[in-house]
């Protein structure tokens, strides 16, 4: 067996390692993929979610210090409420599923009107016309102070998506941006964790977020899916009313009650509107599902090459410790009797015995059972039994057909006359 070409064992040491750090990173890229929360489950920053990437426990902080918590559905339900409370807050916790422009471009917004978005990436600014612009992404969210003129408390973890407005401020080294864009002021903040239960608890955040959202009264958008149709910025008959003609009991709120949307029922569909595009199958799975099933399958690839256990021509390699004739007798008999190979094993008995009879014989290795029988002076019918015979089909027959085999051998090497054959 030849060993491994010398060049080839060099390369082979720079390779593997490198192998084993990409297979470690890749690893840890998709496990951090797998472990990031998923803006499309319902329970992701929503008031009443008690879950871990929820926002109960800020909602309540927000509600103790007198500030009014509406929770909408849609965009249209949404607008409709800032648009009847002058001076709320709208809160804007998964922008991905939100046109950011609409929101700022409808018209009868209040002056005064506040929208905060929580982690909103390059991709969700693109889409609006903002005077601000996205300047990377950190692994993870890092909490750092406020450092600048806008009195909000901090450290908090804000800082994941960087920002820049240069008709703006910017703080928290780019974790937060603030800018106005017509009536309304737009509040970027760089990550969610300041706004989730597992993290409110962390540095200042439960401060910094009470204090983003504080006022007399928000607006939360609990938008978990991108809406099918398009929404009508323009105020609509019952939102251009006066706030001041409503009815002030709660049940009649108009953020909570359902409205319909431009292309809903009793109304007609806009010329040109036509069928939203369908999604790519891409979006149609949260990012940690294709993260776990890229991981499944670097385990599987793993698991193959550590199963392939060699790389070229085997080697021979001495045993590490001697193993005695005995044992690797027993050792063969018990996968031979498990695999119950009677006749494979009959036939390793009857071919060391005809070796030691031809050689003890003087006769050729190829040698009949007839000339053997005849060299030995027995009678040839059973040294054909012993030597060619039929082959055991129960286990009784095995035991009798071996233990005939060395009664032969030790007939023919022990007899007295074999002196005058020889």
């Amino acid at each position: 067996m030849s060993r491994l070409d010398p060049r080839t064992h060099r390369r082979m040491r720079i390779v593997w390692p490198f192998t084993a750090l990409l297979v470690i990173v890749l690893g840890t890229l998709l496990v951090h993929a797998g472990q990031q929360p998923d803006p499309g489950d319902p329970s992701y920053l929503g008031p009443g979610a008690s879950e871990g990437t929820g926002s109960d426990r800020l909602a309540a902080a927000l509600r103790a210090r007198g500030t009014e918590v509406t929770e909408a559905a849609t965009v249209e339900s949404a607008l409709t409420a800032v648009r009847y409370r002058p001076g709320a807050t709208l809160f804007v916790p998964a922008p991905s599923f939100t046109d950011l422009q609409n929101l700022t471009t409808a018209t009868g917004l209040p002056s005064g009107t506040r929208i905060v978005v929580a982690g909103a990436e390059q991709r969700d600014l693109e889409r609006t016309g903002w005077t601000v612009s996205h300047q990377g992404t950190r692994w993870a969210a890092k909490a750092v102070g406020a450092d600048c003129d806008i009195p909000l408390p901090g450290p908090a973890a804000v800082l994941r998506q960087r920002y820049a407005s240069p008709e703006g401020s910017v703080c928290f080294q780019g974790g937060l941006a603030t800018f106005t864009d017509g009536p309304v002021t737009v509040i970027l903040v760089g990550a969610a964790d300041p706004f989730r239960n597992d993290r409110i608890g962390e540095h200042a955040n439960e401060a910094f977020a009470t204090t983003v959202l504080g006022g007399d009264r928000v607006i939360w958008l609990s938008l978990h899916e991108r809406e099918n149709g398009p929404v009508d910025p323009e105020p609509s008959a019952e939102a251009s009313t006066s706030p001041f003609e409503l009815p002030p009991a709660e049940e009649d709120d108009p953020a909570s009650t359902p409205r319909p949307t431009a292309t809903g029922a009793g109304q007609q569909p806009r010329a040109g509107d036509g069928q939203p595009p369908k999604p790519p199958i891409s979006d149609a799975f949260p990012a940690a599902v294709w993260a776990t099933l890229a991981l499944a399958v670097l385990v599987l690839v793993a698991l193959a090459a550590a199963a392939a256990r060699r790389l070229g021509s085997p080697v021979a390699e001495p045993l590490p410790s001697s193993v005695p004739a005995h044992e690797t007798m027993l050792g063969h008999a018990g996968l031979y009797r498990r695999a119950r190979a009677r006749g494979p094993s009959l036939d390793i008995l009857r071919a060391a015995a005809r070796r030691q009879l031809t050689e003890h014989l003087g006769l050729p290795a190829d040698a009949s059972p007839e000339e053997i029988a005849d060299r030995a002076g027995l009678p040839p019918g059973r040294v054909r039994e012993v030597l060619d015979g039929d082959r055991p089909q129960t286990d009784a027959q095995f035991v009798t057909a071996a233990e005939n085999v060395p009664k032969l051998v030790l007939d023919v090497v022990k007899r007295p006359d074999e002196g005058n054959r020889l």
